[in-house]
């Protein structure tokens, strides 16, 4: 196995070949937070309603429904700590307890139920409540590391949880949220393997649609074997991937209307969102149903000119503008759809970090790249996508992942691009 090729580890652990080294992730993550946090912010603390930072420090998981700043279950890191807190949702912390040996047992404890969104469903007075025991229960731990007098950063905002702080004498910062995203927006060696996997898992997804769409067949159907794919792999989704198809593949519909399949249609996958280890992707390819007519061929070809100009000039150094310069103006190329304006173009030619999250630093677009550059580092992983319509009604949509090298780029999907995948039937 060489690393020109790009490592390619079973999925699955075996005594005699190691596949991502978990310890190395759950340390380099933690690792990288706090000097995030602590070294170059000056915080005491770092106070997390959000998921996936909740994840990246405590590398630990509960079902989906915790997603987003739910208030379901939190975390902590307290400066000159060794180990985070996670504070689980009821007694999924029995669990939680004994799923994560890389934390002290007394570590796991049951969350405060009553902040972030699922306040909006318990009435004002039960969320008053829930905010006093709530800042009761945190307050001890920033007294015990000497940390009351310096400031608690948030990866949320909840004007009452911060007025419930600051009565206390505690300082309260918002900052947190941002800090995070520049904590993770280089991974490590083991995060590029896990999405490595994850576009792996994207091939199966792809290779399920060849497989069933023919005309006839719905959108819906091919959604069912693409997500039979996924999770036959071992992966999951989290509230994504979608199949659009004829009509409605120009503009993009961004979602399956279950529509029947016909000869000559041109239809488009996402496999957004699928995940393996928690690691997204986002992840476009353009497939026919039957041979394209020349005028998709071309918008193909037009679409995939943009991908790679844009893909070919990406090394650490450069800017997000120099990336966005390689994709015309949308005024210019899409007035048979009505664009006037850059803002009308959004999520069409652009490019998004991708990581635990579907969207993570940076993000390329004309609309915002061009006036406000973003540095691009060695270590990032961006989803990088194209569009173009045919003129004739449909459209195509191609995306690539990638990894920022010393010198370029390594392309982590490998589904093949270079044409249109062509289904016979």
């Amino acid at each position: 196995m060489t690393d020109a090729y790009g490592k390619s580890p079973p999925f699955q652990p075996q005594d005699w070949i190691e596949p991502v080294n978990m310890t190395k992730l759950r340390e380099g993550r933690l690792a990288r937070a706090k000097k995030e946090l602590f070294d170059k912010r000056k915080f005491g603390a770092f106070l997390s309603l959000h998921e996936w930072n909740t994840r990246y420090i405590t590398s630990t998981y509960t079902p989906p429904w915790t997603s987003g700043n739910s208030g379901l279950r939190y975390s902590m890191l307290v400066r000159g700590d060794e180990h985070p807190i996670v504070y689980e949702q009821g007694d999924i912390a029995y669990h939680t307890q004994r799923s994560s040996p890389w934390l002290p047992a007394a570590n796991v404890r049951y969350a405060i139920t009553g902040m972030g969104w699922i306040a909006r469903c318990m009435g004002d007075a039960a969320h008053k409540a829930a905010v006093g025991r709530f800042v009761d229960q945190i307050m001890p731990e920033l007294k015990r590391a000497g940390v009351l007098n310096e400031v608690l950063a948030m990866d949320f905002a909840d004007p009452f949880i911060t007025a419930a702080f600051e009565a206390k004498g505690v300082k309260c910062s918002g900052e947190g949220f941002v800090a995070m995203l520049a904590a993770r927006k280089n991974k490590l060696p083991e995060e590029v393997e896990c999405l490595r996997n994850t576009c792996t898992i994207g091939d199966a997804m792809f290779d399920a649609l060849v497989k069933t769409a023919r005309p006839g067949v719905s959108e819906n159907e091919v959604l069912a074997e693409a997500f039979k794919a996924c999770y036959k792999n071992g992966g999951e989704v989290h509230s994504g991937v979608f199949v659009t198809s004829g009509p409605y593949s120009w503009p993009n519909l961004r979602h399956s209307t279950g529509r029947r399949l016909a000869h000559r249609d041109v239809l488009y996958m996402d496999v957004y969102n699928t995940s393996w280890n928690g690691y997204k992707t986002c992840y476009y390819r353009t497939f026919s149903v039957g041979e394209p007519s020349k005028a998709t061929k071309a918008a193909y070809q037009r679409a995939y000119d943009w991908l790679y100009d844009s893909i070919n000039v990406i090394k650490p150094g450069i800017s997000s503008k120099d990336i966005a310069l390689k994709w015309p103006a949308g005024p210019d190329v899409w007035g048979d759809i009505g664009v006037v304006h850059e803002d009308q173009t959004a999520g069409n030619n652009w490019a998004h970090g991708i990581g635990l999250t579907l969207y993570e630093p940076p993000l390329v677009w004309r609309g915002c790249s061009l006036d406000f550059p973003m540095e691009i580092e060695e270590g990032m992983t961006f989803a990088i996508e194209t569009q173009e319509g045919d003129g004739e009604g449909q459209g195509v949509r191609i995306e690539e992942v990638i990894r920022v090298t010393k010198t370029g780029v390594e392309i982590l999907s490998k589904w093949p691009i270079k044409e249109i995948t062509v289904i016979n039937c």
